[in-house]
């Protein structure tokens, strides 16, 4: 019987030093995916304070894009408004002006004879405007 009892001390033995060895293997195991757990968050964390950096930029240029394209609308209609002020100047200049027909017409190509004759003018005025509006090429 003692043999027995020495027999099933060493296997008792043998169990507890396995169930040592197992549970030593599980604490190290714990602290190795404790240790890659903080590694992983400490990595969620910058990234997430990046995106919220990237964030904040973005609504950055937005506010700024959609002040440039406020300006842009502004100063189109300012250019609007601006054409359509020359135009009315210059129709009224055109219209204003006693010689602006006859002026087109010089620049046009109309000899002194058919200034003469079409508009009512004198050979002097006739003469004059071709002088001043004419071609370079026409004497």
């Amino acid at each position: 019987m003692n043999n027995l009892l020495i027999a099933g001390l060493i296997i008792e033995g043998v169990i507890i030093v396995a169930m040592l060895l197992a549970l030593f293997w599980l604490v190290r195991a714990q602290l190795k995916i404790k240790q890659d757990y903080q590694v992983l968050s400490d990595i969620v964390h910058g990234n997430s304070n990046d995106i919220a950096g990237l964030c904040s930029a973005a609504l950055t240029i937005d506010s700024r894009i959609a002040t440039v394209d406020n300006r842009i609308a502004v100063t189109d209609e300012q250019i609007d408004d601006l054409a359509a002020k020359i135009a009315d100047v210059e129709q009224n200049d055109q219209s204003s002006h006693p010689y602006s027909g006859d002026i087109r017409k010089v620049r046009s190509g109309a000899s002194v004879n058919e200034l003469m004759q079409n508009s009512g003018l004198s050979h002097d005025e006739a003469a004059l405007l071709i002088r001043l509006h004419g071609s370079k090429t026409q004497p």
